[in-house]
């Protein structure tokens, strides 16, 4: 951030250096996390230590629960060992953090130093705005303290010491008097050499950075980028304290006294510009949602996109609006609904207006409308179900159950479980999709059944029989 552009390369003293998250000379979050905390945060303080005392067997136990956490929350973007490599990472234009190789940018430590595990779970916790990577504050605090915890094994800091802690003086007020300050002190320190000198990230040297391993780097936008470890000047101001590893933000803390580093706080701070409120066409919010939450990452959508979960282009012909909107509200309530894929959909905090934005994204892809009027019911033909039971029987229980009705083996269920279809789907999509899955979606796991016209209509008519009379069931024992 100075004129002479330095480069952290103090290591920690141990063979890997670590990475923490998917940022570029992004400012970031302190441990304490102070002005932006959310419902996510659930209150937890930020960890400093893992759990000490206890047995062999109960630390291997513990040990494989993370690793299965991690696998469901993590993996898909940094890989199962945490090299940056797991299936999204093609897609995503900001890659993935490798825990293994590269340095923790983001830390409340000395420059050169390991991280806290707290600086681990602080990222977990908040995610990093701007990037892939979202808030994993919806996790249960344990949850995120085993994440934090293999994370920190990942990096092979298990046996080190994290850094001592950079010490930061109370916060003074902001006003203009400190802003106005802040403002020589950018100019002082040649901040503007690579943010540019309204923090527009277009310095002279702006375009000539890069990272230890020599990848091109980019400056952060001061005015519109997230910082993605936080926005507030206490962040920021932790930031200069710490430096940026890896990359070429140094240190200040030698270079700034406490008054002047809260002033170039508040001066980074008041560069920011408000966010742009969300447009008033539908479609047009929710194609921001998509591209601010990198959903293309995980699901193809409008024909692009990456296929580590389902493909909403198909979703978008096949689900029930208001399941869907259900589901996004609350990814998890509604349980795993791939069996065969081993990663979880995040909860993303969406807003309902932001819902339905996505959803009119699905409608114009699919040529439906949204909302919807009210689903009809469907009627079912009775002499159908039995005949359907048995073509059920002898094709479908390879892949799908169908709840307690149709139970199978956790092991061998590779498709949803049907019991919840008539929730899930459209009633007129099951017997397209069946005909002929493949044609729908090529990469589908859904085997070729070679059912006749008058079979398939016979099991979709005792699937969706069992699942309505499922429900009615639930329905009748809340009562």
């Amino acid at each position: 951030m100075n004129g002479h552009v330095q480069r952290s390369t103090r290591r920690y003293g141990f063979r890997a250096s670590v990475g923490a998250a998917v940022g570029m000379l992004s400012l970031t979050f302190v441990s304490a996390c102070k002005s932006d905390r959310t419902k996510a945060d659930k209150g937890a303080a930020p960890l400093t230590s893992a759990p000490a005392g206890l047995s062999r067997a109960a630390q291997l136990e513990r040990t494989e629960r993370a690793k299965k956490l991690f696998l469901a929350e993590c993996a898909a973007c940094h890989g199962e060992q945490g090299r940056g490599d797991g299936p999204a990472t093609t897609v995503l234009a900001i890659k993935p953090r490798n825990f293994v190789k590269e340095k923790f940018k983001i830390r409340s430590t000395e420059s050169g130093s390991p991280p806290t595990l707290g600086d681990i779970y602080a990222i977990v916790t908040r995610g990093m705005p701007g990037s892939a990577m979202p808030a994993f504050g919806f996790l249960s605090d344990e949850e995120r303290t085993l994440l934090a915890e293999h994370v920190w094994s990942l990096a092979g800091l298990s046996a080190k010491r994290p850094g001592k802690v950079v010490a930061v003086t109370a916060e003074p007020p902001s006003d203009q008097g400190s802003i106005q300050r802040g403002r020589a002190v950018y100019a002082k320190l040649a901040c503007g050499q690579c943010h540019g000198a309204q923090g527009r990230a277009d310095g002279p040297s702006a375009k000539t950075l890069s990272d230890d391993f020599d990848r091109p780097i980019a400056a952060r936008d001061l005015t519109r980028e997230p910082n993605r470890g936080g926005d507030d000047a206490a962040a920021i101001h932790q930031r200069f304290r710490t430096g940026m590893d890896g990359t070429p933000m140094p240190t200040f803390s030698d270079s700034l006294n406490p008054m002047e580093g809260w002033d170039l706080a508040h001066y980074v701070a008041s560069l920011r510009a408000p966010k742009e409120p969300l447009p008033s066409d539908p479609l047009a919010v929710g194609r921001r949602v998509i591209e601010e939450k990198q959903c293309k990452g995980c699901h193809v959508i409008e024909g692009r996109g990456g296929r580590v979960g389902p493909s909403l282009d198909v979703s978008a012909a096949k689900l029930r609006y208001d399941w869907a909107r259900d589901f996004l509200a609350d990814p998890r309530k509604a349980g795993k609904v791939y069996p065969d894929i081993p990663y979880r959909m995040p909860d993303l905090g969406l807003t309902p207006k932001e819902i339905d934005g996505v959803l009119a994204v699905f409608a114009n892809v699919a040529r439906r409308t949204y909302p919807e009027p009210p689903v009809a019911q469907v009627t079912i033909d009775e002499s159908k179900v039995g005949p359907g039971q048995l073509i059920y029987s002898l094709k479908c229980t390879e892949c799908h159950n169908m709840g307690n009705v149709i139970p199978l083996p956790e092991a061998k269920r590779q498709g949803p479980d049907l019991i919840e279809i008539s929730r899930r789907m459209e009633y007129d999509w099951i017997a397209t999709w069946i005909k002929n899955p493949q044609e729908i979606y090529p990469h589908t796991k859904m085997v070729d059944t070679n059912l006749t016209p008058e079979q398939i209509e016979q099991v979709r008519a005792f699937i969706w029989k069992t699942s309505v009379d499922a429900k009615k069931a639930q329905a009748a024992a809340v009562k």
